[in-house]
């Protein structure tokens, strides 16, 4: 759920009420022509400091104060309402920051007590650093007036990480008139150059979320999306040297699991004890560069991933969600389409120490890995002082076996995964002070599958490089980005064979006019190509440009990134009128639009699109959202899996949303969709409900219920050989019901000490009916492409249902009732900076049938119903720096 004066966000998007778009616009900021930059002086601290907040010892009375902040919302450029003074020290280990907010109703400050990195709505001041001065990279440290810790990495001028975690220390206190904020950042936490006299960019920002002011020191203004090349200079820093930076954190971890176990089950025992061990590195080359390491890590206190039912033949996607694949990871974000959208991308960090995706033939019991034993993963990370920036990644996951026992009680240990090595690097250049930028990206895998049954399965070997060139001219308000990758696969004829066969390719489809399926060959490689051009940095109110993504056939990037589709060509045409100007009624509001066409390179039309989206906030801080998307339809290569393309008819979608002022205790999300296609009666709706609670100023709670129902009469079903051996491929009209609640609460005793429950039950359920065989995939009316199956032509028993269609065939009955409830409590305890120990409760509970009806007091019952699987776990950790 948004929230107004979110800093993050606010970093990210960089502009209240501007919808992003197509293009990675956030990633090309436009910088607008500035004022001389605003300019503050450090002092080397002279007698002792308290980090306690009170800002009474003489080197804060003493040192210089810096004042004249100006709002960015809601009156962007005005002077702020309320004051605010600031001043920096330094000394040989540290910067420190003391920040005066005056408020003259202190009672209303709101003191939110949240668990560290949580961005509430609660008044804050940040601080953020550019130490190296490039206008591009900056480090962001933020205090709420409970003394709540946040901080983030600033880069690429607009862009933000919020899992970057320094160690560092600040606290706040209140007083008659208004609040203080004290900080201390250790110099090692920064990169800056060994030069006797330093200047860094500096910011000073203030969110007073009663009146959704954000006021900051140098000004920033709301039309311009640039964030780092915005701030003003600090200067007076001298004779500071660039500190060792060694940190390691060694672990440990203890605990035991109880599980439901099949009677007569071998495999498993249904109570059994669980330990580990690891340790994190982080060790500082020179000023530039910073390597992170993890040897056999664990991710014990990780929140599951919500529950889903995929009736598509693509893989899902489930965000990272593990520390170490999250922190300083931004060079590695390599996106496929230049628009910034979707998740298909070159680098899916949770390709590494994912399940096996083998499961062995022919057992009775199985005892088969979650996830593959990461041995040691590393990351070197940098940017010099001349524009370099270069980030390197190698990970190593085990040989991973399952167990398995037959009918005949033969036990054996087949391999599901191999011994893997991953390996990703990208370097990048900044020219004309950020406003062009060229890079190059490699990757590579390698998989000892030597001498195993996998070698016929998976590839030895894959390869990706890459070129992206982002460019933006005229005061920046021209952008062109591109992006240009290309892939290679090796492996046996077998494992080729198979990619050839995948989703993404289907070289066997019969139709197939200009790829074929060689089961000889032992390689493939493809190419990736997508622009965006246009004006579509920093404008006062219009932006447009072009766009479009072209994939060859055979290229793949899921040995190591996430693709779903090859074979494609999508360009658009964008507009989109915006107006930040708050009228009587209007804070602000923007609408876009665009046209698009999809199709292969055969050439094959998939479909002709229209597409607009529209965002208001008004005057009561209330966000009004919704859109809509019409396709004529056109020729799917995809639907049939294998079989020939198949025409689909035009269909159109909505959304709509609406988000509540975030400075009441309740906020409110509400969210709807729907789609429709008139030619087979098919649509599919479903509405979201978010409730953000503020029950205490330390008790948070989210409820949020979703319901989906949706009537499709193109589910695929299965594809069945007959006895001439011919294939026919089954589609059903589904009516599918999913209902899901995620409850969270967050109760936080001390900025120190944190307790979080999560809980998510989900309902799911599918019944068909109306079975069809396609027998004219090509034709252009909708009931000359199917034959319906029913009366004689359909019976069921056992099952299985036997069909006849110019062929006798058979396929399972598909009907399903899937349950699943995952919740997760973890007590957290920083007992010492960067120091945490972790106590963790996990519960999970699945369970199914093939009723297909819903009726959610039964399934609930029936989740209910089964035995559970619980998991009880102490994590500790200590920092050691140096």
């Amino acid at each position: 759920m948004s929230r107004t004066l979110c800093f993050a966000c606010l970093l990210v998007v960089a502009s209240l009420g501007v919808t992003s778009v197509p293009a990675a616009a956030a990633d090309n900021a436009a910088i607008t022509p500035v004022a001389p930059a605003m300019r503050a002086v450090a002092v080397r601290r002279s007698g002792s400091i308290t980090i306690d907040g009170h800002l009474d010892e003489r080197a804060w009375t003493d040192a210089p104060k810096h004042s004249g902040f100006t709002q960015r919302q809601p009156k962007s450029g005005a002077k702020a309402d309320l004051e605010t003074r600031f001043a920096i020290l330094y000394d040989d280990a540290a910067i420190y920051v003391g920040v005066w907010a005056d408020d003259p109703e202190p009672h209303r400050i709101r003191r939110l007590l949240t668990r560290r990195d949580v961005d509430a709505p609660a008044d804050a001041v940040a601080v953020a650093i550019d130490s190296y001065h490039d206008k591009r990279t900056a480090y962001l440290f933020q205090l709420n007036a409970a003394g709540v810790q946040r901080d983030m990495l600033l880069f690429d001028d607009v862009s933000s990480d919020d899992t970057w975690d320094a160690v560092w220390t600040g606290n706040v206190s209140l007083t008659d008139k208004g609040w203080c904020a004290e900080f201390r950042i250790p110099l090692n936490q920064l990169r800056f150059s060994n030069a006797d006299t330093q200047e860094w960019g500096f910011q000073v920002m203030r969110s007073v979320p009663r009146t959704q002011e954000l006021a900051t020191w140098s000004p920033w203004p709301i039309t311009g999306d640039q964030v780092v090349s915005r701030f003003g200079v600090v200067g007076g820093i001298e004779h500071v040297k660039q500190q060792r930076r060694l940190e390691l954190l060694p672990y440990a971890t203890g605990g035991f699991s109880a599980r439901p176990v099949e009677a007569g089950d071998p495999l498993h025992d249904s109570f059994g004890m669980t330990g580990n061990a690891g340790l994190d590195l982080k060790y500082g080359l020179g000023s530039a560069f910073t390597l992170s390491a993890t040897i056999n890590p664990d991710f014990g206190q990780v929140e599951a991933d919500p529950s889903q039912v995929n009736l598509s033949a693509n893989e899902l996607f489930f965000s990272e969600r593990r520390p170490f694949f999250l922190e300083g990871t931004d060079l590695f974000r390599l996106p496929i389409s230049t628009t910034g959208g979707g998740v298909e991308s070159v680098f899916y960090s949770r390709r590494i120490g994912a399940a096996p995706g083998v499961e062995p033939d022919n057992y009775q019991y199985l005892d088969q890995p979650t996830s593959t034993r990461i041995y040691t993963a590393a990351k070197l990370t940098g940017k010099t002082r001349d524009g370099w920036s270069v980030g390197v990644l190698d990970a190593v996951t085990g040989q991973e076996s399952a167990t398995i026992i037959d009918g005949d009680g033969n036990r054996a240990e087949p391999i599901v995964a191999p011994l893997t090595n991953y390996a990703l690097a990208r370097v990048k250049r900044d020219l004309r002070g950020g406003k062009t930028s060229i890079g190059g990206s490699a990757s590579a895998v390698h998989r000892a599958l030597a001498d195993t049954p996998l070698e016929m399965l998976l590839h030895d070997q894959a390869y990706t490089a890459g070129a992206q060139l982002q460019h933006r001219s005229d005061n920046n308000a021209w952008v062109a980005t591109m992006n240009l990758f290309g892939s290679y696969v090796h492996g046996a004829k077998e494992a080729i064979a198979r990619t050839q066969r995948s989703q993404r390719h289907l070289f066997q489809r019969p139709d197939n006019q200009h790829q074929h399926f060689d089961p000889e060959r032992t390689s493939m490689s493809g190419l990736a190509f997508g622009y965006m051009a246009g004006k579509l940095g920093d404008t006062k109110r219009w932006r447009y440009g072009v766009g479009g993504d072209v994939r060859t056939a055979g290229l793949e990037l899921n040995d190591l990134g996430f693709q779903n589709s090859a074979d494609r060509a999508v360009n658009f045409i964008y507009g989109e009128y915006h107006n930040e100007t708050p009228g009587p009624n209007v804070l602000a509001w923007s609408f876009n639009a665009d046209v698009f066409a999809v199709n292969t390179l055969e050439p094959r039309l998939g479909s002709l699109g229209f597409e607009c989206n529209g965002r208001v906030q008004l005057v009561n801080y209330w966000t009004l959202g919704a859109g809509c998307n019409l396709e004529t339809g056109g020729s799917s290569p995809g639907f049939l899996r294998g079989g020939p393309a198949l025409n689909l008819d035009a269909n159109g979608s909505f959304y709509a949303n609406i988000n509540t002022d975030s400075r009441k205790r309740v906020q409110a999300f509400i969210g709807s969709f729907g789609w429709h296609q008139p030619s087979s009666q098919s649509s599919q709706y479903g509405f979201d409900v978010g409730l953000q609670i503020q029950a205490r100023s330390n008790i948070d709670i989210f409820v949020g219920p979703g319901v989906q129902a949706r009537n499709d009469a193109l589910q695929f079903v299965d594809a069945a050989g007959d006895e001439r051996g011919r294939t026919h491929y089954v589609l059903g009209r589904i009516n599918q019901m999913i209902a899901a609640l995620t409850l969270r609460v967050n109760w936080t005793f001390s900025p120190e000490i944190t307790l979080q429950a999560y809980a998510q039950p989900f309902v799911a359920t599918g019944r068909y009916s109306e079975f069809k065989d396609v027998v004219q995939p090509g034709a252009a009316q909708f009931d000359d492409r199917y034959t319906i199956l029913d009366g004689t032509a359909l019976s069921l028993s056992d099952g299985v249902y036997s069909a006849q269609s110019g062929g006798r065939f058979q396929f399972g009955r598909p009907d399903f009732n899937f349950r699943q409830l995952r919740s997760t409590v973890v007590f957290r305890w920083q007992y010492r900076p960067g120091s945490t120990v972790f106590a963790i409760w996990s519960h999970g509970r699945t369970s199914a049938s093939d009723d297909g009806r819903f009726f959610l007091g039964r399934d609930l019952r029936g989740l209910g119903e089964v035995d559970g699987e619980n998991l009880v776990m102490v994590k500790a950790n200590y920092w050691i720096g140096f």
